[in-house]
């Protein structure tokens, strides 16, 4: 009876499913880069000497089986990051980081956090902030993996952009551009201008905007570098950027901001600017602006003279 069931069960395990890929540990950089595959190196980064609270917590990160499934085929290493770090101490973490390029004192990069590279090295992702710290190990496993399949299907995308050419090409970077949670492809500047010289897909112009420069432009004296179109001028200049398809509606969203602010300074009602952001909140509800437009009103649309 017992031999029956100790088969039956041996049967069992034999035809399940085998688990999904998880990610290797590695103590370095240059270990890891021997068998590094497309889903690169994953970095478990935690502040050397001036956190005690990080190191243990990323060691508990790092040997979490839902990351490790996470992470695919990545490498994962536990490195160290040194606020002031002597010499030795940057000899230190040049031993675990190798040729990975080490964030730089103006970068976006809170510690404790996991950086992404890609198989070349390149940074393209980060896991960081509060959700990083207070989350559960599965939110921390989900926001990893989501940002890994985001970097490949813009890889493909990029993959797909070098068999085009001309305004295919331009369009494709554009959206490998447009995928959110990671930094755009290397090059993409260089690459959309070569292809597309004339912006005859509106690339060029939707992704260089500069958000400050373009509400330093049209919103700032000209002392500070404005160009003071006045009113109604100036909210024409909006419109004709609003008629557009090249931008995007977090990038309209910018336009109606500064038809919002000109309407404010030249003393519009409260009906008035209340109408003006609601049309801006329907682009994107969900981006930064859509979500802040409530906010607004409550300051300066809702028709209170308190306020």
């Amino acid at each position: 009876m017992k031999k029956t069931l100790f088969l039956t069960l041996a049967a069992a395990c034999m035809l399940a499913p085998l688990p999904g890929t998880a990610a290797t540990v590695y103590k370095t950089q240059s270990e890891a880069a021997a068998s590094v595959t497309k889903d690169g190196y994953i970095l478990v980064v935690y502040a050397k000497g001036w956190d005690r609270f990080s190191e243990p917590f990323c060691k508990e990160i790092i040997a979490d089986p839902e990351i490790q499934a996470a992470a695919g085929d990545a490498a994962l290493i536990l490195a160290p990051f040194y606020q002031y770090a002597k010499p030795e101490e940057k000899q230190k973490q040049a031993e675990v980081w190798g040729s990975l390029e080490e964030p730089r004192s103006s970068s976006n990069e809170t510690y404790p956090c996991i950086l992404m590279y890609d198989q070349k090295g390149i940074l393209y992702g980060r896991v960081q902030g509060t959700s990083f710290l207070k989350g559960t190990m599965a939110e921390r496993a989900a926001e990893i993996k989501a940002k890994l399949e985001a970097k490949h299907k813009q890889e493909e995308l990029m993959t797909q952009a070098g068999a085009a050419s001309g305004v295919e090409r331009a369009k494709l970077v554009g959206e490998a551009c447009a995928i959110q949670g990671i930094e755009r492809p290397s090059g993409w500047r260089e690459i959309v201008k070569a292809a597309d010289p004339n912006d005859e897909s509106g690339m060029v112009r939707r992704l260089n905007l500069d958000y400050y420069g373009f509400s330093q432009k049209y919103c700032a004296s000209q002392k500070d570098g404005g160009l003071e179109l006045g009113t109604e001028e100036t909210i024409s200049e909006m419109e004709k950027f609003l008629k557009d398809p090249a931008y995007t509606p977090e990038q309209k969203q910018i336009f109606h901001a500064v038809i919002i602010g000109t309407m404010r300074r030249s003393g519009a009602d409260a009906s008035q600017l209340k109408g003006a952001v609601m049309e801006m909140k329907k682009l994107a509800p969900e981006s930064h602006m859509g979500v802040t437009a409530d906010q607004y009103i409550k300051l300066y649309a809702s028709g209170d003279s308190k306020k």
